[in-house]
C-alpha cells in the first residue's frame, strides 16, 4: 500500500459525499484510475452507500409526528 493509497482511504468518505476540494478529489479520482485495489473498495463503498440510503427511506406516520408535536408542546408550549 501506497502514501496515494493511504490519502484515498483516509477520505475515502469525504471524497464519497463530494466534501474534498476540487485538487484533493481530482488526484483521488487519478489514484483510483490507476490502482484497482483502491478503486475496488471505493467502488463498494459507495454501492453500500447507495444500498443503506434506500433501504432506509420510510415514511414517518402522521400519527407518529402528531403525538411528537403534541408531547413537544406539552413539555416546551411550543405552537405548531
Amino acid at each position: 500500500m501506497s502514501d496515494r493509497c493511504d490519502e484515498a482511504l483516509a477520505n475515502l468518505y469525504l471524497y464519497l459525499d463530494s466534501e474534498l476540494d476540487r485538487v484533493s478529489s481530482d488526484r483521488i479520482r487519478a489514484h483510483l484510475a490507476d490502482c484497482p485495489p483502491c478503486e475496488h473498495v471505493f467502488s463498494f463503498e459507495h454501492r453500500f452507500k447507495l444500498v443503506v440510503r434506500e433501504r432506509l427511506r420510510e415514511e414517518v406516520p402522521p400519527e407518529f409526528i402528531a403525538k411528537i408535536r403534541a408531547v413537544l408542546s406539552s413539555e416546551y408550549e411550543i405552537d405548531g
